[in-house]
């Protein structure tokens, strides 16, 4: 089954949207972050391969998880709301690499990842997963370090304008954080994709690459963290 660790802020319109998908889970705030990254789940946690980390001082995160049986590794990286001791866990994996700000990813990951024979690509970008939207086998993003990167191994990436994303707080959001993958092939974003100005781009990117994108609202998209999803 997949479960969907979402933003205890999402509207109930876009939960029931992605019921259709999924078992929601709101993650509760992390008091360690700032608000209002300290509800993203892309600040929270992140899955490498078939594992789910969490930070160790997330103890309400903790109690969710375990409360639904679901199995998770602890990143003991400590974390605060400064800046880069935030993005331990701010990090992506397409196929066998893992796309990181690789000097302050979380310390168990990066053991994990080198275990399982992954290649660790270092980015400038410390907010990795924020930036990126992830496709099949491609990646959309307005970060011109994570693009560089990912062409330079192979993967196919798309450079939109940044901007046209609201979020709470600060100037603008990232395509990352509007967007997650709800199922093989199925891209969701909290809003409708063709009002982003390079929407229609992202839209035909995706088809090429086997991916349907769901707008699951109606207006400007917006940054709630993403989703990270898994199975228990």
């Amino acid at each position: 089954m997949n479960y969907f660790l979402i933003n205890k802020n999402l509207p109930d319109f876009y939960i029931k949207r992605l019921s259709q998908y999924g078992f929601c889970i709101p993650a509760p705030e992390n008091g360690d972050l700032d608000f209002p990254v300290s509800t993203h789940p892309d600040m929270l946690a992140a899955r490498v391969k078939n594992k789910l980390f969490i930070h160790a001082s997330d103890i309400r995160l903790n109690s969710t998880l375990s409360k639904l049986g679901a199995s998770f590794t602890l990143s003991r990286t400590e974390i605060s709301a400064k800046y880069p001791n935030d993005i331990s866990l701010n990090l992506f994996c397409m196929g066998d690499k893992i796309f990181a700000n690789e000097k302050y990813m979380s310390k168990e990951v990066k053991s994990f990842a080198t275990l399982s024979g992954m290649e660790i690509i270092n980015v400038a970008q410390g907010y990795a997963k924020c930036s990126t939207m992830l496709l099949r086998d491609a990646i959309v993003t307005a970060d011109t370090s994570i693009y560089t990167a990912a062409k330079e191994h192979g993967i196919d990436s798309l450079l939109i304008t940044p901007g046209g994303i609201n979020i709470e707080k600060y100037d603008t959001g990232f395509i990352g954080g509007a967007s997650a993958s709800i199922s093989d092939g199925k891209v969701a974003v909290f809003g409708d994709i063709s009002k982003h100005p390079d929407g229609y781009n992202i839209r035909d990117f995706a088809y090429k690459h086997d991916t349907e994108i769901v707008s699951l609202g109606s207006g400007n998209l917006f940054d709630y963290g993403g989703i990270v999803r898994f199975t228990a």
